[in-house]
Parts: C-alpha cells; sequence; structure tokens
C-alpha cells in the first residue's frame, strides 16, 4: 500500500522585477494567505515536476494575475512517498518537487526573463531542498517510528527551506537587484550539482514465484480412449522461478466415467462408474519468449495419475485404485494483463496473466490402460519476482543563460 506523504506550501513566493509594482505591504500577503483557507470552488489541478532540462517558461504561469498582489507569485509543493517492494524487503522512498501550474500567475507587466530567472530559482531552492530530505529519510525508512521522525524531518526541511526563501527575497530585492539575482543563480546551480539526485532504482531478483487456478480438461487417445471417457475438471499450478527457468508443480482434479468396463492389476472397472482422477505434473519449463505483453514456455516433466472411484463409500469399489506415470511435454502461453504503458518506478516483472496450458503424456501401462492423454487448460494467475531497491547518485549539471535583461 502506497503511503503518500505531502506537505503542501502554499506560499505566494514571487514579486516583480519592476519596482513599482514588485513589492507588497505585509497587510496585502496576510491577506492572500487567509484567502486560501476560505472555500474555493474545485479546479483542476494542473503540476509541473521539477526538471533540470526543462526549465520555468512564462506559458507555465496559468492563473490569471492578481492585481495589487505583485508582478508574480509561485505555488509548490514537496512530498515524500513510500512505496512496498517484497515481502521482507526494505520499503522504496521517493520525494517529489512540483509546481502548481494552475495557481501560479505572472501580471503582463513583469513577462520577462529577469522573473522566470527570479521564479527559478526558487524552484531550484525546492528541489535542493526535497534532495536533502530524502537523504535524510532514506537513512531511517526502514525503522519502526519512521513516521514520527519523518514528520519532525518534514518540519525541518520546510523551516530551513522558508529561511533561505526569505533572505533570497531580502538579498535580491524581490528580484529587483539583477546582480544579487545572478549571483542566485550561480550559487543554486553549484549546489544542484555538489547535492546529487538519488534517483530510486528498482532491482529485480532472478528468484520469482507464481500460480494459477482454472479449467481444463483430457482427451484420451490410443486404448485408453476405448475404457475413459473425456475428462474435464479444476486445475491448478506453483511455478518456481530461477532467471529463466521455471520448476513447475501442475496437480489437476478431474471427473469422468468408465467407458466400457476393463481389468488392470486384478480389479474390475464397470462400464458407467464414475471415477475421480488425479493428475500430478512436474516439470522443468524455459521462457523462450518475454515481452511486455506475454510469455511463451516450452516445458518437459513426469505425470503421475490416479484413478479412483467417485463415490469411494460404496462398497463395491472400495480398495479400487489404480496409479500410472508417464512422461509428458507442453507449451504454456501467458498473456499478460496490465496497463499498457508503464511508469518508470513500475515493476515490469510482476504482473496477472491468462494462461493456456497444452500438453501431451504417454501412459506408461499395458493392456488396456495404455495409450496418452491430450490435455487443455485456461486459467488465470500471476507472477512476482523479488525486488530490491538502491539509490543511484545523479549529479545535475545546469547551463546558465547570458546575462539578465
Amino acid at each position: 500500500m502506497n503511503h503518500l506523504l505531502t506537505t503542501v506550501l502554499f506560499l505566494a513566493l514571487c514579486w516583480s522585477a519592476l519596482p513599482a509594482s514588485g513589492q507588497r505591504e505585509p497587510g496585502q500577503r496576510e491577506s492572500a494567505r487567509r484567502k486560501l483557507r476560505e472555500p474555493v470552488v474545485q479546479i483542476p489541478i494542473d503540476t509541473l515536476h521539477w526538471s533540470a532540462t526543462r526549465r520555468l517558461e512564462l506559458s507555465d504561469f496559468h492563473s490569471p494575475a492578481q492585481p495589487g498582489l505583485g508582478g508574480s507569485e509561485f505555488y509548490y509543493q514537496i512530498g515524500y512517498e513510500v512505496r512496498p517492494t517484497s515481502i521482507g524487503s526494505v520499503p522504496a522512498l521517493d520525494a517529489f518537487c512540483l509546481m502548481f501550474r494552475n495557481l501560479s500567475w505572472v501580471s503582463e507587466t513583469a513577462r520577462t526573463e529577469r522573473t522566470l530567472a527570479y521564479n527559478q530559482v526558487l524552484f531550484d531552492l525546492v528541489e535542493i531542498h526535497t534532495r536533502q530530505m530524502k537523504g535524510k529519510l532514506i537513512e531511517l525508512v526502514d525503522q519502526r517510528n519512521f513516521k514520527q521522525q519523518a514528520k519532525q524531518i518534514e518540519y525541518l526541511t520546510n523551516a530551513e527551506l522558508g529561511a533561505e526563501v526569505n533572505r533570497f527575497r531580502a538579498e535580491t530585492g524581490g528580484g529587483d537587484d539583477r546582480a544579487a539575482l545572478e549571483l542566485w543563480q550561480q550559487r543554486v546551480v553549484q549546489r544542484l550539482f555538489a547535492t546529487p539526485d538519488l534517483v530510486t532504482t528498482y532491482h529485480a531478483s532472478s528468484f520469482g514465484f507464481g500460480f494459477f487456478v482454472g479449467g481444463g480438461g483430457a482427451l484420451p487417445v490410443g486404448l485408453v480412449a476405448q475404457a475413459i471417457n473425456p475428462l474435464a475438471g479444476r486445475v491448478t499450478g506453483l511455478d518456481l522461478a530461477f532467471g529463466r527457468t521455471l520448476i513447475l508443480v501442475h496437480p489437476a482434479f478431474y471427473a469422468g466415467g468408465i467407458r466400457a468396463g476393463f481389468s488392470q492389476a486384478n480389479q474390475t472397472w464397470e462400464t458407467g462408474m464414475q471415477i475421480k482422477p488425479t493428475a500430478l505434473d512436474i516439470g522443468v519449463g524455459r521462457v523462450v519468449r518475454d515481452t511486455p505483453h506475454s510469455r511463451l514456455i516450452p516445458y518437459a516433466g513426469y505425470r503421475f495419475f490416479q484413478l479412483t472411484p467417485r463415490d469411494r463409500d460404496d462398497e463395491r469399489y472400495k480398495g479400487l485404485s489404480l496409479i500410472s506415470h508417464s512422461p509428458t511435454i507442453g507449451l504454456m502461453y501467458d498473456f499478460k494483463m496490465g496497463k499498457k504503458s508503464h511508469q518508470p518506478d513500475e515493476d515490469r516483472s510482476s504482473f496477472l496473466f491468462v494462461r493456456a496450458k497444452l500438453s501431451y503424456s504417454q501412459l506408461l501401462g499395458n493392456q488396456s490402460f495404455s495409450g496418452g492423454m491430450i490435455g487443455l487448460q485456461i486459467g488465470v494467475g500471476g507472477f512476482g519476482r523479488l525486488r530490491k531497491v538502491t539509490y543511484q547518485p545523479e549529479r545535475t549539471v545546469i547551463v546558465l543563460p547570458g546575462k539578465l535583461m
């Protein structure tokens, strides 16, 4: 279960680069914050995640300008998310930093490169503190009191970010001091390089396991077809994977009847008797094709087959039991179910599937109970591999544009 823990920081962070409209009175700022707490009409949420290659543009500010509140406002959100990986493994942690485009705005008189640069520095500062928060949370994610400690880290991160934003505002005069703004640009670019992004990376183990349930039938061929009617029943299966190799344990529970009476191993099976055959396939398969949508698995193994009366309490049939064994070969086709497009952090080695299984086994016997069985099974199941997570540090290199206008 995903636990989305976010801290929404709806703050008016930006002033225009124009001196006349670049500042607001304290009373105006407080009034704007109170307004956010009042009930408002539900509007669609439009967000933009921080990116080193996709920098802010004026078209990202979708909200109408607010007269008398300065040249621009920037709304953002930071948070983190904890996701389970597999049983017994440390959960994965990810942190994010995004902009609310539907709330952020720039006035017509402040649509300049300097306004964009000012807002971009703010966005970069939020990203830096998000990375630092993620590094601290990673160290605690496997501890029992993680939630309590995470809340404290969130609080400290927000306090440190707020203090730095205030210092940035003061030193740049809300973006009016061009030289100070360029100096801050250089500082945040250096800090983004010095504070690597800890990219959450998933690794699937070579060991995996799967199961399926369904229905199927067996068609006797050869001499056994003269003695036993076609069989139908329920099937189950367990798959243990080691790389692309599968160990298969597939039992099947059928029902049928005797077509023509016969004697085998000093036992007499009467015509019309209702029977309850059971088959157990144990084999080895190999995934020869594995695409995002399907798998193809040929296999070979051995089948243990037991024939018993359906009514074992009937005195006439007590003690009747016929056991046979046979080599078996087959082919399984798994159609994978799920999303057509995958998220970057989604585990592609775990999936649900619809399985079709075709098999043939040659009964090893004599007299009337010899021949073979053609089997067809259709069912649904799931497959997964154990996963672990690592965090790969990636340094961010950003080339600054020329002088601000």
